[in-house]
């Protein structure tokens, strides 16, 4: 019960501020729709954990999954975008400038 508090946290936590990053006009749309996937994951997390918590519709923790992965596939492409480009910046980086 205490992890799933914390779950819910986190949920909302993720939902608040990927709506917030979706807002910034100096993100590139790429990354908007990543933070939308965020936010759009951790509320349907958040909601059907809010449902299983109040036993609202005999939901359970093993329903909400589905948000669980829009969340991870929002994070996960937000993570490798950020990887791919500090790969590219240390690579341009250690390239000699031309002359």
């Amino acid at each position: 019960m205490t992890l799933m508090i914390v779950n819910l946290g986190c949920s909302l936590i993720m939902t608040a501020c990927g709506l917030w990053i979706l807002t910034g006009r100096r993100m590139s749309r790429l990354v908007r729709i990543f933070c939308a996937l965020i936010a759009t994951g951790g509320s349907v997390n958040a909601l059907g954990m809010i449902a299983a918590l109040c036993n609202l519709g005999n939901f359970v923790y093993g329903d909400i999954w589905p948000g669980e992965v829009i969340v991870n596939i929002g994070t996960s492409a937000l993570m490798m975008r950020c990887t791919w480009r500090t790969l590219n910046s240390q690579s341009h980086a250690a390239s000699p400038n031309p002359i």
